[in-house]
Formats: structure tokens, C-alpha cells, sequence
């Protein structure tokens, strides 16, 4: 089925379940038809997509994919209104983050960001995530 024909889909069933108004329509319902709207979920776009999730800025990611850094911003800050930025890391991740900042002298998230090419707002929430690991194994 194409996006369209699945966008079509979604907006005749949110007029079937929720009336003629679409200000009386759920918000998660809004939110997943203007998705489909904005964007089309590619092969590509999920792969943009991920290396977002795994903090890779929008200059590495566009040298890589030859894509434009303001693609790849309004594309970070769509997901970012969904709530669909949930930072993740692989084991090596996090391994090498806990490297870098054992290994630093002061570090902050921005010199660490640096250090590992990756987004600071990532190294934020990945030191948040090894902090309470730390946490739970020292209880």
C-alpha cells in the first residue's frame, strides 16, 4: 500500500471514530496523520533516521549520505516535536563514551561530543545512562 493510500486510510478512519472536527480528534492521531504528511518513511530516511538516534551530527551524517545539514536539522527537529528522539547506544557506544570521559581532563559534554563526533545533547543522555548503571551496581 502506498503512503498515500495509507494516509488516506488513517484520515477516513479517524472521521469514522471520532467525528467530522479534527480538534476533537486525539492528539496522538493528529500527530501520526501530519507524520505521514511531512515525511515518507524511505529506506534512507530510516537509516537517517537511526544514525540521528545514535548522535551522529548533521555534518558527518551529510558528508555521508551526501545530504544537505538543513535537511538533515529539519529532519532532527521533526522528530524531535513527534517525540520520536530517544537517543540510543550500542554496548561499543557506551564503552568508548565511558573511555573518553575516564580518559579527559574535565570533561564536559560539549569536548566529549567533539571528541566523538557526535551530537552533545546524545552525550547528555548516554553519561546520564552510564550514571545510573553506576547507580544500580553499586546497591
Amino acid at each position: 500500500m502506498s503512503s498515500n493510500k495509507k494516509m488516506a486510510a488513517e484520515i477516513r478512519a479517524a472521521y469514522a471514530n471520532y467525528g467530522d472536527n479534527p480538534d476533537d480528534w486525539p492528539e496522538e492521531v493528529k500527530q501520526r496523520i501530519q507524520g505521514q504528511t511531512e515525511e515518507h518513511h524511505t529506506a534512507e530516511n530510516n537509516v537517517l533516521r537511526n544514525r540521528i538516534l545514535h548522535g551522529y551530527t548533521n555534518k558527518d551524517i551529510a558528508q555521508e549520505y551526501s545530504k544537505t545539514p538543513q535537511y538533515l536539522q529539519q529532519l532532527r527537529g521533526r522528530m524531535r516535536r513527534r517525540h520520536e528522539l530517544n537517543y540510543q547506544a550500542t554496548p561499543d557506544e557506551l564503552t568508548q563514551l565511558k573511555y573518553n570521559v575516564d580518559h579527559m581532563n574535565k570533561p564536559n559534554n560539549q569536548g566529549v561530543a567533539s571528541v566523538m563526533h557526535r551530537d552533545k545533547d546524545w552525550v547528555r543522555c548516554m553519561r546520564e545512562k552510564l550514571r545510573e548503571a553506576n547507580d544500580e551496581a553499586r546497591r
